[in-house]
């Protein structure tokens, strides 16, 4: 059965959406054993004239390791529950280290003061 732009199948209700949500949500918040701040997350760092390449890899490790979503705005930070606050924060910070350890030394100290993941992106 196809979905909508949404991603919910018609007629599912907003409780399948819901428990859809929480799950990925929930698997966004992992970390994994071979997760580090220090990671290389892709080979060729961008130096300027490969963006279109960098960025494609960039996206494809971020998909691979299930944290997309911290880039492009779909899991924003969470407002009310402070231990899922607090998670989300470590996992961005992830996410921020590792698109910084991918850009040129020259390049990344124009993007030094970015507060975000999605807003270093």
């Amino acid at each position: 059965m196809a979905t909508n732009e949404t991603g919910v199948m018609p007629g599912s209700g907003s409780g399948a959406a819901s428990k859809t949500t929480a799950v990925q949500e929930s698997e966004d918040l992992k970390i994994h054993t071979s997760d580090f701040p220090s990671m290389v997350l892709v080979s060729t760092p961008l130096v300027g004239n490969n963006y279109l390449m960098w960025s494609r890899s960039v996206k494809v490790a971020l998909t691979a390791k299930m944290k997309l979503s911290f880039i492009d705005g779909t899991y924003l930070k969470p407002i009310g529950n402070v231990e899922e606050c607090k998670q989300w924060i470590r996992i961005d910070s992830m996410v921020f280290s590792w698109i910084m350890n991918s850009i040129s030394k020259d390049i990344a100290k124009a993007f030094f003061h970015a507060k975000s993941a999605r807003s270093l992106w």
